[in-house]
């Protein structure tokens, strides 16, 4: 388990400071243990002169013959270099050198008794008489650092024959055995030391392992809570700072959630609002337009309409006048008048002129019925709910984009409307607000014959009756819907167009006029490159009611 920033770094600062702490200890302890051994060494040797000097004192009037085998018993304990007794003057009265005498301990070379008593030592053998077992009687004890021939270095430790026997025994301790005594006990210190503090490093590792597992997690949690992913909350059973920080943050992430969630919803609820808001000051302005445009147009249309058909009588009457040459007439016709009539191709302007009339009476005819489109569109006088003939709709809705399905595309290709309408019943319902969505659906499918102009467009509008239903089907042959999109289509807001000719507003004001104002429904079949089918169903039995709630689901 990777260990956090921060607890690695403890344990490199707690590793360096044992290491500081065991290291210096491990210094001043074999620094100590040298002082002690070299103590206890030196200790050794003086007690073995004291015992010598001892026993010599009382032998030495009775039998000197033994000196040589008692000075050798002594030889023989451990770390003894040699044993020697002299006489005040530095002649060797009994040793226990094999062979001849070292020349270093010849009369002439050698002073008895050494020349440094304990009391006046020079500092460098205060390490070996600082014990409290050095022999220090008499007070003449004395201690040298002496180089033998034959024999190496070695601490000469001296004291005066107890008794009345004049004379010296001085007792050599080696050096170097003392000093591999020494070393062999440090080299144990150290090795001890240094497994004590591998073992504390593996200790500290575990221990600091152990208390970074639940901050690691805690790490974790806090960095999926930052991404919001609120999935998989630490678990944490300590009772102690740790658990308690966790179930901490567990509580607050469970608010953070549930405040999320809340604003979320609330978004939602402002960006639906704000829609309706939008498409239903878009929609009333419209309807006033088209409402105050078609009585605008309908007035001078009812005026040209209704004296038409007098003009064509005065025509009728004139033309016949003209045409049958009356003789009665003739007397008041003037020379001018006959001229004019010969000129006059009097039979084309007969044939040709109640053709006029009957084109003006044929374009009125149009202009009106665009006028109750206009006005069927708009419903701005009607009652808000109310049974209306849903085909009224959808023809006003394709009337008014009648201009885009003349040419879409750079090609301008007509498109093709099929419509396969079945015999339905007056359906209650909100007419203008249905008629929004029909243009809405529509216009959509128009886009999206334009995305991909086919080599035949259509939008093909069916309409079936079901047991307690209407169904109404808009298809088109255009592009189709992305598989990647589709879970967006119906959202506030959202759309694929470039900015600036799409608000993303049109299929989320439908969803909520045909789900929430109708309680239908409203859904959509969609292949890529082949086209699109939306589907609309709007139950026949059903009273007008307040608008429901705005948490609306993102797709159909």
């Amino acid at each position: 388990m990777k260990l956090s920033s921060l607890f690695r770094k403890t344990l490199l600062c707690q590793t360096l400071l044992f290491g500081v702490v065991v290291g210096s200890l491990s210094l001043t302890s074999v620094y100590s243990l040298r002082w002690y051994l070299a103590g206890e060494y030196a200790s050794r040797g003086s007690a073995i002169a004291r015992s010598v000097s001892g026993t010599l004192g009382e032998v030495a009037e009775d039998k000197p013959e033994l000196w040589p085998t008692l000075l050798d018993e002594f030889a023989s304990l451990q770390g003894v270099a040699y044993v020697f007794v002299t006489s005040p003057e530095g002649e060797l009265l009994a040793h226990t050198f094999d062979g001849a005498i070292p020349a270093d301990l010849q009369p002439s070379n050698f002073v008895p008794g050494n020349s440094q008593s304990v009391n006046n030592a020079d500092r460098r053998f205060q390490r070996f008489t600082h014990s409290p077992n050095f022999e220090k009687a008499f007070g003449q004890a004395a201690i040298a650092y002496r180089r033998i021939t034959d024999v190496g270095y070695v601490i000469d430790i001296a004291l005066p024959i107890e008794g009345s026997t004049p004379g010296y025994v001085h007792v050599g301790m080696d050096q170097v055995r003392m000093i591999q005594q020494i070393r062999s006990a440090i080299s144990l210190q150290l090795w001890v030391t240094l497994g004590l503090f591998i073992l504390s490093i593996i200790a500290t590792y575990v221990m600091v392992r152990h208390i970074s597992r639940p901050l690691n997690k805690l790490t974790d949690y806090a960095k999926r809570l930052a991404n919001r992913d609120f999935s998989s909350p630490v678990k944490i059973d300590s009772k102690d700072e740790v658990g308690l920080l966790a179930s901490t943050m567990h509580s607050m992430a469970t608010d953070m959630q549930a405040f999320i969630q809340q604003l979320e919803t609330t978004l939602i609820e402002l960006q639906h609002t704000q829609g309706q808001l939008i498409q239903s000051e878009k929609m009333s302005g419209l309807g006033q337009l088209v409402a105050g445009v078609a009585h605008e147009i309908n007035n001078p249309i009812s005026f040209i309409a209704c004296n038409v058909s007098y003009a064509e009588a005065y025509a009728k009457q004139l033309m016949g006048l003209v045409a049958h040459n009356d003789p009665e007439l003739s007397p008041y016709l003037t020379a001018d008048l006959k001229a004019a009539l010969d000129d006059m191709d009097v039979e084309f302007v007969m044939t040709d002129f109640p053709k006029v009339l009957h084109s003006m009476q044929s374009g009125t005819g149009r202009i009106r019925e665009i006028v109750t489109s206009l006005k069927n569109f708009a419903r701005l006088d009607e009652a808000e709910f109310k049974a209306v003939d849903i085909h009224e709709g959808i023809d006003s809705a394709l009337m008014i984009l009648n201009r885009r399905l003349r040419g879409i595309g750079a090609q301008k290709r007509a498109v093709e409307v099929i419509k396969d309408y079945d015999a339905l019943p007056a359906v209650p319902c909100y007419a203008g607000q249905l008629n929004q969505v029909f243009l809405n659906l529509l216009t959509n499918a128009l886009d999206a014959l334009s995305a991909r102009v086919p080599e035949t467009p259509q939008v093909r509008i069916e309409t079936r009756l079901l047991k307690d239903a209407v169904e109404i089907y808009i298809h088109d042959n255009g592009c189709g819907i992305d598989p990647a999109i589709a879970p967006r289509v119906f959202d506030p807001f959202f759309t694929t167009k470039p900015i600036g000719e799409g608000t993303g507003l049109g299929l989320s004001i439908s969803y909520q006029i045909i789900v929430q104002r109708h309680q239908g429904l409203l859904t959509y079949q969609s292949t890529p490159m082949e086209g699109t089918t939306f589907i609309i169903q709007i139950p026949l039995s059903r009273k007008e009611s307040a608008p429901p709630s705005m948490d609306i689901p993102a797709v159909a």
